[in-house]
């Protein structure tokens, strides 16, 4: 349920005190919250989340953003803080509030691979996905583009779900899946979770083709693997549209999609965004993912 908090305001002698609304206030590592702030006479802000300064943004009353908390967060009570702005820019008040960071329980995955599967994961592949990866990270579009839930961007069966822990070939744990594999034949139509612009497409040395779409506030979904891509960036594109098809580029053992979904650079579970509404103005939230607390 959300947690509403009304800490004393910092600000001038008339500051009114920021309520914070935080969906969930219990979040489970490699998950999304949603924070809302009542701020009146403000139109803008900021909000401090693990370190990271990310801006609020004004949707009918409130200033809201969405987070994600990593795989890696530590667990226990953290704070949040926020500071608003009128539109003159002038300070207009600041507040905190506390939220709780909650296990979820995830399997580990033994991955076989043959040597030559094996052979594409060199220490060179490495240093280039990661630099094309902080390419993909390098902006954000700011407003919001999705409505609503998302929708699944291809049909079939989930091999690997989000944030299980990979064995390869008997070693021991490494790095946590970074999105959803969901298996399905080559070729076959994968389309876009929600409203986007398209912001990077093209090929990564072990997440093969691949297409990047900003759904703004921070939000970009990754579509990899492919076989084909469809789309060219600045492109927008609808929610269900195809992008691209499936296929078994880069490091993969079989015809599927790897989807994931990031917010300002941090992994979440992308499930969630199909089963719960982030969008500023729901009210509630149906967290119907397996192993999601309550």
């Amino acid at each position: 349920a959300p947690a509403d908090s009304a800490p004393t305001a910092s600000g001038g002698p008339s500051a009114a005190a920021a309520v914070i609304t935080l969906e969930p206030a219990r979040v489970g590592i490699g998950q999304t919250m949603l924070v809302r702030v009542r701020s009146p006479g403000a139109d803008g802000g900021s909000l401090m989340f693990r370190g990271e300064s990310l801006p609020l943004s004004l949707d009918g009353d409130d200033l809201w953003a969405v987070v994600g908390v990593p795989v890696t967060a530590d667990l226990g009570v953290a704070t949040l803080a926020v500071s608003t702005r009128d539109p003159a820019g002038n300070a207009v008040t600041s507040a905190e509030a506390s939220y709780e960071v909650v296990p979820v329980e995830r399997p580990i995955q033994n991955l076989i691979l043959t040597s030559e599967e094996a052979s594409v994961l060199t220490p060179e592949a490495g240093q280039r996905e990661y630099a094309l990866r902080l390419q993909q990270f390098a902006r954000f579009d700011r407003s919001r583009r999705w409505n609503g839930r998302f929708v699944r961007p291809l049909a079939g069966p989930i091999t690997t779900y989000f944030g299980e822990g990979r064995r390869i070939n008997g070693g021991p744990p490494g790095a946590f899946h970074s999105g959803t594999d969901i298996a399905n034949a080559e070729g076959t139509p994968v389309v876009a979770a929600a409203e986007a612009r398209v912001s990077w497409a093209g090929e990564m040395p072990i997440r093969g083709n691949t297409v990047v779409i900003d759904h703004g506030s921070g939000v970009l979904t990754h579509y990899s693997h492919l076989s084909r891509i469809d789309v060219v960036v600045d492109q927008v594109v609808r929610p269900g549209e195809a992008i691209g098809q499936v296929g078994s580029t880069g490091l993969s053992t079989g015809p599927h999609l790897h989807w994931e979904l990031s917010i300002y650079g941090v992994n979440v579970d992308p499930f969630e965004w199909i089963s719960t509404d982030f969008t500023p103005h729901s009210v509630t939230s149906a967290r119907e993912s397996s192993g999601v607390p309550d």
